[in-house]
């Protein structure tokens, strides 16, 4: 079989490290031009997969237009900052660049808030406007009840674990070399169509990857693994008198686990999700993955391993390793994903 170096990882990770894409990514976002809006902003849709609102303008000739804006944090992240959705209504400033699937979609890069402060997405831009930058680093209190009771809880690998730690699962592909049949399924793939994530879909193994917490709870002969980003739940058989012969394929496959001393070994076939990452490298679904979970001495850390097998996508099987930090007290809220503005209506 000829084997083709997967160049097109090259090519697009490094504008698709986030999943969704940020607002200055030149494949969802015209890019090269930065479009400044001022006027009203009438309404905020303060929900997943990322925050949104719209903006009512006028032009020269009074002629009125509404844009939608696409805000990249999420709201639990705006909270952290500060921010609700009552300090984004009234008149404003913002500069981004025009959406690739809509003409009236803005990915806002700087917004001027109607009390004066900025708020710039990605640390290296500098304020467009104001002196008074708005904080991306936000904190949440904890209760303190809540960590005590979940430290107390805790075992070994079953409890609450933070946003992983390390790359974004790109760095790990973009090496990897590709079959003929992977390198014609990563050239067909089209970004503005084909990225799940953006109907509020998503699956393994990108799933493991997303920089949210995840919990692992014991449910006798299934264990459970919940994460965060698009309230992704799978579950894990433990007990193989249980387990079913032919599974029904799903985004996150059909799990079966097994101890090796104090490592949690999973494997995982009957994946039909159709990518590993979001910048579309394809998966097909002879994928079998092979993770491992165990746990630092100390108890605070949950070292995290996948192997990946998919002969019909990539010259050879290949590990990746990451790590995530106990999070005792945290809780998942539900995700509440919408698609469409209108589905809200």
């Amino acid at each position: 079989m000829r084997i083709a170096t997967a160049i097109f990882l090259l090519l697009t990770a490094s504008s698709l490290a986030a999943h969704h894409g940020n607002n200055a990514n030149p494949l969802l976002y015209f890019a090269d031009d930065l479009v400044e809006l001022e006027g009203e902003i009438t309404d905020v849709l303060w929900r997943n997969p990322h925050t949104r609102a719209r903006l009512r303008t006028l032009n020269e000739e009074g002629v009125e237009a509404t844009w939608e804006l696409e805000l990249q944090p999420p709201p639990r992240r705006f909270e952290g900052m500060g921010l609700f959705p009552e300090d984004f209504r009234g008149t404003v400033k913002v500069a981004g660049h025009i959406s690739r699937r809509h003409p009236r979609s803005l990915g806002v890069l700087y917004f001027l808030l109607p009390d004066g402060r900025e708020y710039v997405q990605g640390r290296a831009r500098e304020p467009r406007w104001s002196s008074v930058r708005v904080l991306n680093e936000g904190s949440s209190e904890l209760d303190p009840a809540k960590v005590k009771a979940a430290e107390a809880a805790a075992d070994g690998i079953f409890r609450m674990w933070g946003g992983l730690i390390g790359p974004r699962i790109e760095e790990d592909l973009r090496p990897q070399s590709l079959t003929e049949r992977g390198s014609s399924l990563a050239d067909a793939y089209d970004p503005l169509t084909d990225n799940g994530q953006l109907e509020c879909r998503h699956g393994m193994p990108d799933t493991m990857f997303d920089p949210v917490p995840m919990e692992i709870s014991n449910e006798g002969n299934q264990y459970r693994i919940h994460v965060a980003q698009f309230n992704i739940q799978r579950v894990v058989h433990m007990d193989a008198g249980s387990t079913v012969a032919e599974p029904e394929p799903s985004p996150v496959g059909y799990s079966v686990g097994r101890w090796e001393d104090e490592t949690l070994v999973v494997e995982t076939s009957h994946v039909d999700w159709p990518y590993y990452s979001g910048d579309g490298t394809p998966q097909s679904d002879q994928v079998r993955y092979v993770e491992r979970f165990s746990v630092s001495n100390d108890g605070q850390t949950l070292n995290y391993s996948i192997t990946v097998s998919d002969p019909e996508i990539f010259a050879a099987p290949f590990t990746m390793e990451r790590s995530r930090a106990a999070a005792p007290g945290t809780e998942i809220e539900p995700f509440n994903c919408l698609v469409n503005w209108k589905e809200s209506e």
